[in-house]
């Protein structure tokens, strides 16, 4: 089977990776990668710029985001993510995405106000302007926290602490069942049509991380267009989603997830050519 160089899911510091998008662009041509595609969480905001640099390395780049959606299944509930592909850009999908961020920044001011409850100093309009373009998200609490607190912040460096308080604050407070946590507006169904909408392929990200059950069940029997199958630590599920793809005629996509933190170095990441050239096909772009 023949692999291509590609990488349809990463962050920039955009929604929470820890790079400009021009300097991701450099550091996926240096690992040979051939296609990629940005996937921030609900903003656009770093694609022209990852464009530009992508485009003069010779990458062929897919204009796509990671919208955070609330899908329900019976008495169960979780946060499901679509990697809308191949978005439209014209001045319909530039205020949708305005109204997307003024959605998830609503819904992150009542969550700040669970998070200062429990004993937190944030201030809602400092994250507002950390932000600035983009939502309001996980990460602009992180930096905001330690840009405010840097004895505590280079002892939690040193130490190696600071990603097990990042990992207690997601878990605990911010996060899916987290004290303060509140599940985002936008249903899983409308997400879909949204990515729909503005020309995109709507795909499930990252299903491993959907509880085993009613809610994974119900989330590999939806109305998609595709699901991400190459991802790591997913192996086990590989198969199951490939006969889905194959009996449904959907897309298989995949990516390295990659925000430039902890987990070391960029690892780049491939996937079976037939797989790329479907999706391209598919977003009426010419097969490599």
């Amino acid at each position: 089977m023949t692999t291509l160089g590609y990488d349809l899911h990463f962050h920039s510091q955009h929604s929470d990776g820890r790079h400009r998008p021009a300097r991701l662009a450099r550091i996926l041509a240096d690992r040979g990668i051939q296609v990629a595609a940005l996937t921030d969480h609900d903003t656009l905001g770093g694609f022209p710029e990852f464009l530009v640099a992508a485009t003069t390395l010779g990458i062929t780049t897919i204009p796509a985001l990671e919208l955070t959606t609330w899908l329900d299944a019976g008495s169960e509930g979780c946060e499901v993510h679509i990697l809308a592909y191949g978005l439209r850009i014209d001045e319909e999908l530039a205020v949708a995405i305005s109204g997307i961020k003024r959605q998830r920044n609503e819904l992150h001011r009542r969550i700040c106000e669970g998070v200062v409850a429990q004993g937190y100093d944030f201030d809602f309009q400092q994250l507002l302007r950390r932000a600035e373009p983009d939502p309001v998200m996980l990460s602009h609490y992180v930096w905001d926290y330690v840009l405010r607190h840097p004895a505590w912040a280079t002892i939690s460096i040193v130490t190696g602490s600071l990603k097990r308080w990042l990992d207690r604050f997601e878990t605990e407070v911010i996060g899916p069942g987290g004290k303060a946590y509140i599940p985002p507006p936008l249903s899983f169904a409308d997400g879909i049509a949204w990515a729909r909408k503005h020309g995109a392929l709507a795909v499930v990200a990252h299903p491993r991380k959907i509880n085993a059950g009613k809610l994974r069940e119900a989330t590999l029997a939806a109305n998609v267009d595709g699901f991400e199958v190459f991802y790591e630590g997913q192996e086990e599920m590989q198969a199951e989603l490939l006969d889905i793809v194959k009996q449904r005629d959907l897309v298989a996509t995949g990516g390295s997830d990659w925000h430039g933190y902890f987990r070391g170095p960029y690892p780049g990441w491939s996937m079976p050519r037939e797989s790329v050239n479907r999706l391209l096909e598919r977003l009426g772009l010419s097969p490599l």
